[in-house]
């Protein structure tokens, strides 16, 4: 069985390019991927976060000192992915949202990492820097959209660096399709289609790859969170927070103490964004990914944090 390595998050890290300072006081660094004038979206290590520009009181910008170009990957690394996915018309409101645990189908309890703009969802499944599978799609008023569903398929089609898989990618039948070729497949799955949560999704991905990065039901419960104890905590902290006489203000998204350690938690509001799940899961509940959950070599790893809902 493979291990779940506890590791620091701050360990290895990039060096980041920009250092936002806080309204808090604090500071965070990352990469600045999209800016808005009411929020700001940052790729910090293996995550992404999207702050209110309320939030900051400025930004230092700093040049960052790219590797070599490497040989291009069949599939986009999530970096690259999540920065071609912010450049797109529609990605105004991109925010990272917690990964529901799919239970069906393909994608079974393959840890992803999950993205989201208004009617746009965006996955990465798998290892985050050589991914097992990528996934685009629409929800709700967006499913008669034939305009919106071309462009799913055409940020997927940038996001393939093999010759000839983005010919395959645009012949698929938009009503429903899968095709192979060497080794990927790529797929249209309807709405209907009892995996979809209720979206049509344009996906590309290596079933062997995908198999490998399955993780077991041991394995999930050290590395996903329970929508009820979410809640729970919430309902906590309410509690011992001392009475106020003016109206309460929104928790920041970070403390002047290792802020990048807050923004790893997910909360109960987070909860929201989430992909919706039609019906009710096999184990009672949902649950979501760790933020930040990785897999490397075999093991998984994820942000050593001590407070909030992925506390284990």
């Amino acid at each position: 069985m493979r291990l779940l390595a506890a590791a620091a998050f701050l360990a290895a890290v990039p060096a980041w390019a920009d250092t936002l300072h806080l309204e808090n006081g604090g500071t965070l660094e990352g990469v600045v991927l999209k800016e808005t004038p009411s929020s700001v979206v940052v790729r910090l290590k293996y995550a992404t976060v999207t702050l209110d520009r309320s939030e900051i009181t400025s930004i230092e910008k700093k040049a960052l000192d790219e590797p070599a170009a490497p040989a291009p990957a069949r599939l986009a690394r999530w970096d690259r992915a999540i920065e071609r996915v912010a450049s797109r018309p529609w990605a105004g409101e991109l925010r990272q949202i917690p990964a529901t645990v799919i239970d069906t189908g393909i994608l079974k309890h393959v840890p992803y990492m999950s993205h989201k703009s208004g009617l746009y969802e965006f996955n990465i499944y798998g290892d985050p820097d050589r991914p097992a599978g990528l996934e685009i799609g629409v929800y709700r008023d967006l499913l008669k959209d034939d305009a919106a569903k071309k462009e799913c398929v055409e940020v997927m089609a940038s996001l393939l660096g093999y010759p000839g898989d983005a010919e395959v990618l645009r012949s698929l039948n938009p009503a429903r399709d899968k095709k192979e070729r060497e080794g990927l497949t790529f797929e249209v799955t309807p709405e209907t289609a009892e995996d979809a949560y209720g979206g049509w999704w344009v996906s590309v991905y290596d079933v062997k790859e995908l198999d490998a990065a399955r993780a077991t039901e041991e394995e999930l419960k050290q590395i996903t969170v329970d929508e009820e104890d979410l809640k729970k905590e919430e309902e906590e902290e309410k509690k011992k927070a001392p009475p106020r006489t003016e109206p309460r203000k929104p928790a920041p998204t970070t403390t002047k103490a290792r802020p990048q350690e807050v923004i790893y938690i997910w909360r109960a509001p987070d909860l929201k964004h989430a992909r919706p799940v039609p019906r009710v899961q096999k184990h009672g509940g949902r649950r979501v990914y760790i933020r930040g959950i990785h897999r490397k070599g075999g093991v998984y790893v994820r942000p050593r944090v001590s407070v909030g809902g992925i506390r284990k």
